[in-house]
């Protein structure tokens, strides 16, 4: 079998999810588990609250949630190199079932350890499979296609926060919370049926290679010092995440700076996520059609305008934020979230699409891990600053700080990113 990704006419999203049945299934697969987990998560966090009445216990839901990802991404990231990846993802899905059934277990029996414990367990599965789609992307796409088929599956994370929580919330009010753990592990079966009939290969690799996480990680340290463009990627991921803490403040602007209800919470969510949707696409549209500059080397290339969208996205991120603090009511903030969070959209999802193209199948896997390790340490770091930052300069002044150093790593990161070398796709 050819390991060249089929050339399909039209380059929308529905012509690839038509003609293209193996992104299809990754597609699909992706889409699945994401709604599944929303459900899962949203159960558990009302579970845990109610047993607790503790806020804080609540919270810690996410941190148990990401330390998995960023503790064993050494780890991960070879895994995802040298194993099979189609096999590594259906094992992973398959191996979810079972922390869902702790999970189940741990309902009927009112413990909140075991709840924990299960989701920590849950949490390693999910931070082994969940880099994978983006590692394969390449191998099932022709690379004209795959701009366009990295929006969509960016585009899955937001959506299954919308879909997955509000449909998570009202089946689990509907039939209990033992109907939303069956529907989860329903979509982790499904997921699994999905990869198993991709045909295309996962790795060029020719044969699995032994695991080895020293050399395996100086390997890629290697590559990302030889790689001007990887490590300027990675460093833009970084910025957006380190900025990124300011967004758990919205729900304090809807109930205390707009007075409004728990509805007005829901609205300024719901405006995050419409714009973190719709960010992939926008941003492809403008490497697409925009050319600054007319022909000159310097930007016209698709791979500078990705670099110039990609930054110019994180700094509309900040903007939004900015708009925020300015923002007298409800019908205000809305739009100035949804700009935000389209910037965020664009810069994270651009961001992925560079480092696929510009990393090798041998290493991508690794790279990719790294990604998704500083994109959620950093996140939590950022998170934990947003509260003593809050209390110093008030919620304004905090997100104003944040909309700030958004703005000013953009800009300063652009300056240093448009004198990198031409990118050599992969």
């Amino acid at each position: 079998m050819s390991s060249v990704p089929p050339r399909l006419p039209g380059n929308s999203l529905l012509a690839l999810l038509r003609g293209n049945p193996d992104f299809r299934r990754l597609f699909l697969a992706s889409a699945l588990s994401l709604t599944g987990d929303w459900f899962t998560f949203v159960t558990l966090n009302a579970f845990v609250y109610h047993r607790t009445g503790s806020a804080g216990l609540t919270a810690l839901l996410f941190a148990v949630e990401s330390l998995p990802g960023i503790l064993l991404m050494p780890l991960i990231g070879s895994l995802t190199d040298r194993l099979d990846r189609r096999r590594l993802r259906i094992a992973c899905d398959l191996a979810a079932i079972v922390p869902l059934a702790g999970l189940l277990a741990a309902f009927h029996l009112e413990s909140v350890p075991m709840a924990l414990v299960s989701l920590a367990v849950l949490s390693v599965s999910a931070a082994v499979s969940s880099p994978i789609p983006e590692v394969v992307l390449p191998n099932l796409v022709a690379p004209d296609r795959l701009p366009t088929a990295q929006a969509a599956l960016g585009s899955l994370y937001s959506s299954g926060l919308l879909l997955g929580a509000g449909l998570g919330g009202l089946a689990t009010a509907a039939w209990g919370s033992t109907a939303t753990l069956l529907v989860d592990a329903a979509s982790f079966a499904a997921s699994a049926v999905l990869i198993a009939r991709i045909r295309r290969p996962f790795s060029t690799a020719t044969e699995a290679r032994r695991t080895r996480v020293r050399t395996d990680t100086a390997e890629l340290w290697r590559f990302i010092r030889a790689a001007p463009t990887v490590a300027a990627l990675l460093l833009l991921t970084a910025g957006l995440r380190l900025c990124y803490g300011v967004v758990g403040l919205l729900p304090v602007y809807a109930l205390e700076r707009f007075g409004t209800t728990d509805a007005g919470v829901g609205v300024l969510y719901m405006a995050q996520g419409v714009g973190a949707v719709l960010g992939p696409f926008v941003g492809r549209w403008l490497i697409g059609k925009w050319r600054p500059l007319g022909k000159r080397r310097l930007i016209g290339t698709p791979s500078r305008r990705r670099l110039i969208v990609s930054g110019g996205a994180l700094a509309v991120f900040g903007l939004g934020y900015l708009g925020l603090a300015q923002a007298g009511g409800l019908w205000s903030g809305v739009p100035a979230a949804m700009a935000g969070h389209l910037g965020v959209g664009a810069c994270a999802i651009l961001a992925i699409n560079g480092l696929q193209l510009a990393s090798p199948d041998h290493i991508r896997g690794r790279v990719m891990v790294t990604a998704f390790g500083l994109s959620s340490g950093l996140q939590g770091v950022s998170s934990l600053a947003v509260a003593p930052l809050t209390v110093a300069l008030g919620m304004a002044g905090a997100t104003r700080a944040l909309g700030v150093l958004a703005v000013g790593f953009a800009l300063v990161w652009l300056l240093y990113a448009l004198r990198l070398p031409e990118p050599e796709a992969h």
